[in-house]
């Protein structure tokens, strides 16, 4: 997975009420900084480029902008490792299934005749499939644009590789009152399904099983658990057993546990070193530039404005920039080795597939993987995209909501047992905070803004404080058991704009983490006045356009006016004061203002 991270230090120790500032990069044993030597830093990087990002490749670069696995699909693999995906004999049928679900209805509706037709079809015939549900009878307008969003779509199943042929736009137009059996049938007006996309989809439709692995039935956990303790002679080995709940948190504390050592709050453990060298290959963590020590490997590492922008996005969004850094970082080590590098790639967006095809809360054993395959399912379970563990010989693993939802598909979250993945979770564990006689640990939030800017949040974790103090006002802060009090200010919004967070991330973050009550009432769940009043704190960063200008003095009566004229119809005129004897010429017209300003001269004394 890669080497070791350099050191983390922990945070200076304080008392629970000591709000760490927004504005404080977390040393061990160095003052803190103010808010434009963070900015600074997160933003420098150290004179050898230890540590540093390297220059992305293009391909890498449109990977990083795809938002879930069927988008990374459309965007960055090429046809033949689509077609290559839709081949595997086992698992095609899934991928085949998964990309039906991305195309229109309509496309859906032409892949699934085509599917009983043997895979190819006239294309007057698909023609009038499409205008079908409208009037029999069009007039030339209205069969052209009939026509030509259809060859939109043909296009489309074309990008996705489902179809053998790109239409071209200038095909021919059938009559829209000539029936099919009026058009001559040749080679360039067929439709067909490529044959990778048409057995797997056959597969698909043929098979009755709706998962690619069949769970472990209660029966069959017995045994295994009979097993591991006659093999290993403990009598203390036990099945684990994860309920829905179980899973959530245990995905949550992963994360919890990856913001923390962003934001370097203390008493909580590292995660694994693979995740902690993800966090600095992916720019989001670098090694501390002010550190004077010889050895840079030992250098702390401080988190960067990319961090903070990480730390504010979605959980979905948070897992999937791993995964992609996880492709890359796969296709990197592999540099010498291309063909076991695509197998790796190839087998990673099988399993996320598969993974979206699973059954939540289902446990599913790793005989059915590939050793590929059990290597990747190990890998994600250190982002805790899967709860891992052997039991005795068998390898066994629990898929999570977040992992059944990396795909994107509509009505994942149904399938996975409905709600909105750790946002579920979160609404039930705030309803459970409240309930609980006395506050304890949780990894809630749910948080009202008020018009008059106080900030109301329910959470009993130190690091959504720490988060919250990235954009309110710290001296603010009031505590009770189980609620925090803050203050959005202009001078902690402007703080988070020195930290590089931008007023949508802000906006972004506190209407994810809104209370439940809010999001309920079907109304916007943020003051119009503090939504605006941000965005405004926001645009005063941009009332002031900088411009290099060239200071001119005349000497000569009658000089101010003539290159004020002259500047003026050159459109090199940037400001003038006749009471000043001054004007401001635009540095890139300085030479041509200075000529004429000598032949002027030279005018004047001869004359």
């Amino acid at each position: 997975m890669g080497p070791t991270s350099p050191k983390r230090p922990l945070s200076p120790k304080g008392s629970a009420d000591q709000l760490p500032s927004a504005k404080r990069v977390n040393h061990s044993n160095s003052p803190t900084p103010n808010a434009s030597e963070i900015s600074k830093a997160t933003s420098s990087t150290t004179a050898d480029g230890g540590g540093g990002p390297k220059k992305k490749s293009k391909q890498q670069q449109v990977m990083a902008k795809t938002t879930g696995v069927m988008d990374y699909l459309q965007k960055s693999l090429s046809r033949p490792e689509l077609l290559g995906l839709y081949k595997d004999p086992d698992r095609g049928r899934f991928v085949c299934r998964s990309v039906l679900q991305q195309v229109p209805e309509l496309s859906q509706q032409i892949v699934v005749r085509l599917s009983c037709t043997g895979g190819v079809f006239p294309l007057a015939m698909i023609y009038s499939w499409f205008r079908s549900n409208t009037t029999p009878s069009l007039s030339p307008t209205e069969a052209a644009a009939s026509h030509g969003r259809m060859i939109k779509l043909l296009e489309h199943l074309y990008q996705w590789a489902i179809i053998v042929d790109k239409p071209s736009s200038s095909t021919k137009k059938q009559d829209p009152n000539t029936t099919a059996g009026d058009n001559t049938t040749t080679s360039a007006n067929l439709v067909q399904l490529t044959p990778e996309f048409y057995q797997g989809f056959k597969n698909s439709l043929h098979s009755l099983d709706s998962s690619p692995w069949n769970p472990l039935t209660e029966k069959e956990m017995e045994l295994i658990e009979e097993d591991a303790i006659k093999t290993s002679g403990k009598s203390n080995i036990k099945f684990p057993r994860m309920s829905n709940e179980d899973l959530e948190r245990y995905t949550q504390a992963q994360w919890d546990a990856v913001l923390h050592y962003l934001v370097g709050t203390g008493n909580y453990a590292d995660p694994h070193p693979a995740v902690a060298h993800f966090l600095l290959q992916t720019n989001l963590m670098q090694p501390d530039p002010d550190f004077k020590g010889k050895n840079t490997d030992d250098a702390p590492l401080v988190i960067t404005q990319k961090g903070y922008d990480f730390m504010l996005q979605d959980n979905a969004q948070q897992v999937w920039h791993f995964i992609v850094q996880y492709m890359a970082s796969m296709a990197e080590n592999l540099s010498n080795d291309p063909a076991k590098a695509q197998l790796l790639k190839r087998e990673a967006l099988l399993v996320l597939i598969c993974l979206s095809f699973a059954r939540f809360g289902e446990c599913y054993s790793g005989a059915g993987l590939t050793k590929e395959g059990r290597t990747i399912i190990k890998d994600l379970s250190l982002f805790g995209l899967l709860y891992t563990k052997k039991v005795g010989k068998t390898f066994i693993f629990y898929p999570t909501r977040i992992a059944m939802q990396l795909v994107g598909l509509e009505g994942t979250s149904n399938k996975a047992g409905g709600g909105g993945g750790m946002w579920s979770w979160s609404s039930k564990a705030l309803e459970n905070a409240l309930a609980h006689p006395r506050p304890h640990d949780s990894s809630h939030l749910a948080i009202i803004v008020q018009t008059n800017f106080q900030l109301c949040a329910y959470t009993t974790s130190e690091l959504h404080v720490s988060m919250l103090g990235l954009f309110c006002d710290v001296h603010t802060i009031r505590r009770l058991p189980n609620v925090i009090f803050m203050t959005i200010s202009r001078d902690s919004i402007k703080g988070a704009f020195n930290l590089g967070i931008q007023a949508q991330q802000i906006l972004r973050f506190l209407e994810k983490h809104a209370h439940p009550k809010l999001r309920e009432s079907g109304t916007d769940p943020l003051p119009a006045n503090v939504v605006d009043q941000i965005f405004l704190w926001d645009r005063e960063r941009h009332r002031i356009r900088w411009n290099q200008v060239f200071n001119h003095q005349p000497i000569m009566p009658g000089e101010f006016q003539a290159v004020q004229k002259y500047a003026m119809e050159l459109g090199a005129h940037g400001w003038s004061s006749e009471a000043r004897n001054m004007i401001m010429i635009k540095y890139s017209f300085v030479d041509r203002i200075q000529n004429f300003v000598q032949k002027w001269r030279a005018k004047q004394a001869s004359g």
